[in-house]
């Protein structure tokens, strides 16, 4: 291997070292793991974390479906690379006609979901609807799908799929006019994009900050004929001497030079650094939308700091991904299913998003003693009024059916 020589004091002291640069690309972040992926994995993994609830589906036959697809890992996943790239999709596979032919009216079976990526997609060539007269004018009819088959990221092949096989999973919103010229007009905005941009230069403080830490007791060699030795090309020499010293002072915390050399040792003050950090560790957590508490696992801070209000801030974020992002993928997905041969499902159905908040022990007997003063309260101003002749127990009784009380029921009594 051929030696690098620059200017000689350069020469001398680096020889072939180089500084390394760090990927930026935002797939590439996300692969290394650590903060980037969890910017992207935690809101997706949380917002799915509890499934759906059906209302109307009393004999859970579409919960049943839905837990065979895997809605909540697919849906994990599209949200996941949705929000990395700005928007996803699933793709139905089905046993009852081609991709690229309209999902019929009776579909034999929904045999599995893909998720495709929004690299993955483009609008095929004059695929889009051209009636005017219908509510889909201007929409995508007809999509290109680019396999990814390991060994072969780029594949340039593709296959056609037709809108009513593909659900979108949108990304974060993007004003139409950014969206001109983008390979499918719903994509959104990357939530990637400024994160990523906050946890380069937080890793980057994390690195200086090992760097301050490394020079925080500096050492300052004076060398005789340095600068002679590197004008007769004897740069070798110069790190050599360094090199040594170096190692000796590593192994034996000391060091011994020439008379008319010196070796001094300087200590640099380090205060502030932790300070800078968490600042770096806010302007991440800002760019995000995720409390630092979540996402560096740190402590709240603050005078009866309890972290309760960094979890409802996550909490609406997951919660504003459930509605913005999912919901419609999910609705077209119940759609399908309940057309389905040989399922027998409700058509009055609704979503339900389960609550993502979870109270302790303590906070549901709270909540109990709370109700029952409540009631006890309530239950004495109408033990007033019916003393006060101001209603009759007949009324009384009717009132408290219509609210449900005791178990009694409108008819009851009447």
């Amino acid at each position: 291997m051929s030696n690098i020589h620059e200017d000689g004091y350069r020469s001398a002291l680096l020889g072939g070292r180089r500084r390394q640069v760090a990927p930026t690309d935002q797939a590439t972040m996300y692969a290394r793991g650590g903060i980037a992926a969890r910017v992207i994995d935690l809101p997706a993994d949380l917002a799915m974390s509890r499934g759906v609830e059906i209302e109307g589906d009393e004999d859970r036959v579409i919960t049943d479906e839905l837990q065979r697809l895997d809605l909540v890992g697919n849906m994990s996943d599209a949200l996941r690379w949705s929000r990395l790239d700005g928007g996803a999709a699933l793709m139905l596979l089905t046993d009852t006609g081609t991709l690229d032919a309209p999902l019929p009216e009776s579909v034999g079976q929904i045999t599995e979901i893909r998720v495709i990526e929004l690299p993955q997609l483009s609008v095929a060539p004059g695929g889009y609807y051209d009636d005017p007269s219908e509510p889909t004018y201007g929409q995508p009819e007809y999509y290109h799908v680019r396999p990814i088959t390991a060994g072969n990221s780029g594949s340039t092949g593709f296959f056609v799929v037709h809108e009513s096989r593909l659900l979108p999973v949108y990304g974060d919103p993007l004003p139409s006019r950014l969206r001109i010229g983008a390979a499918v007009p719903w994509s959104g905005r990357s939530a990637a994009t400024a994160p990523f941009r906050s946890i380069e230069r937080y890793e980057k403080a994390l690195t200086l900050s090992l760097e301050v830490l490394k020079r925080k007791q500096q050492a300052v060699h004076r060398m005789k004929g340095l600068a002679e030795l590197i004008q007769n090309g004897q740069e070798h020499l110069v790190r050599k001497r360094v090199d040594l010293v170096d190692e000796v002072r590593s192994l034996m915390n000391g060091v011994a030079v020439d008379a008319e050399d010196d070796y001094q040792v300087y200590d640099q003050n380090v205060s502030g650094i932790k300070d800078l950090i968490a600042e770096f560790q806010v302007a991440v957590s800002a760019d995000s939308g995720i409390p630092v508490t979540a996402l560096f696992g740190r402590a709240a801070a603050g005078l009866n700091a309890t972290g309760e209000n960094d979890l409802e801030g996550l909490y609406d974020l997951c919660e504003g991904i459930q509605q913005t992002c999912a919901q419609a993928a999910i609705n077209r997905l119940i759609e399908a299913i309940t057309r389905q041969s040989g399922i027998d499902a409700s058509r009055q159905w609704r979503i339900k998003w389960p609550s993502l908040w979870t109270p302790t022990d303590a906070q549901q007997a709270e909540t109990r003693l709370n109700n029952a003063q409540a009631s006890q309260a309530e239950a004495a101003t109408r033990q007033i009024d019916l003393d006060n002749g101001t209603v009759s127990g007949d009324e009384m009784r009717k009132h408290m059916a219509r609210d449900g009380l005791y178990g009694l029921e409108v008819n009851d009594g009447a």
